[in-house]
């Protein structure tokens, strides 16, 4: 299989355990290249690796549980990944949420860039 669609499949594997396993959000954090860049579903940037590691810190911080479903696709050259997740945040309300992430990657297939949006 594509390599870069098994890296985002692992995003998302690694995204069902990272409230609970410091481990899984250090591999996630480890996905991206020192240089990514990520657009949040409210339009923020987050182009340095320490605001990208704080974050995964903080989003991982507020969901106590999360499961994920995804699809990858390639379309024209680009990955893109519908998703949907059902959680519960640590203040035990529950959430369902429906999207598109859109990547790219580098030549050591680091992601270099994700952009969230929420449908």
């Amino acid at each position: 299989m594509n390599k870069k669609i098994e890296i985002v499949k692992k995003y998302f594997r690694l995204s069902d355990i990272a409230s609970k396993n410091n481990h899984a959000l250090e591999e996630i954090i480890d996905l991206f290249s020192e240089q990514a860049i990520i657009k949040n579903k409210n339009g923020k940037d987050f182009n340095k690796h320490s605001d990208i590691v704080k974050f995964f810190k903080n989003f991982f911080k507020r969901n106590q549980e999360l499961k994920h479903i995804c699809n990858v696709l390639i379309i024209n050259n680009q990955y893109k990944a519908e998703w949907s997740v059902a959680g519960q945040k640590y203040d035990q309300s529950l959430f369902a949420l429906h999207g598109f992430d859109y990547y790219k990657f580098d030549n050591d297939n680091k992601i270099t860039f994700l952009q969230i949006k929420i449908v």
